[in-house]
């Protein structure tokens, strides 16, 4: 395949889905979700050409993006563990004051829950993507996908009901 047809086609590919992906990005690596989607994007490119259709292009883009905010995440967390333990305990009393202070809400409830867990909310609900094509990304069973969303529904219903 010459190079400017595949330049053609991967960007065929991937345009329907670009702005929902760079979306889910920012969501879930705040601090430089440019950076981890042409990370994302470079992987894709790179890819493409053994990309078989075993998922969809959208399924496998998010897949890929998954796993460049997961290694964002583990950099953020190295260096979180070099900050002094001080700085890191008033954060936490702050959260905590103001809190106290507020009645809990739906974002309150979801910062409460893991990071996966938030990723599987925002792929169906936030993304709308099928179970099916969740649990593809997740690299999950699809009974897996239904039970967990369950339990995070039951969860954020009894989580918004509470006063902190």
């Amino acid at each position: 395949m010459g190079a400017l047809n595949r330049q053609h086609l991967f960007e065929a590919a991937v345009a329907p889905w670009a702005k929902g992906l760079f979306a889910f990005i920012r969501c879930h690596a705040p601090q430089d979700p440019e950076d981890i989607y042409q990370e994302t994007l470079l992987a894709a490119w790179k890819g493409f050409d053994g990309f078989r259709g075993q998922s969809t292009i959208k399924t496998w883009l998010y897949g890929i993006a998954r796993y460049k905010c997961l290694d964002a995440m583990r950099g953020k967390y190295r260096r979180q563990a070099v900050e002094e333990q001080g700085a890191e305990q008033e954060g936490r009393d702050a959260g905590f004051e103001q809190a106290a202070v507020t009645r809990m809400d739906l974002s309150a409830a979801m910062e409460r829950l893991r990071e996966a867990e938030r990723t599987l909310l925002y792929l169906v609900y936030g993304q709308g993507f099928s179970l099916r094509e969740a649990a593809d990304i997740l690299d999950v069973p699809e009974g897996t996908v239904k039970s967990r969303l369950h339990t995070l529904r039951r969860r954020l219903r009894a989580g918004m009901e509470e006063k902190p």
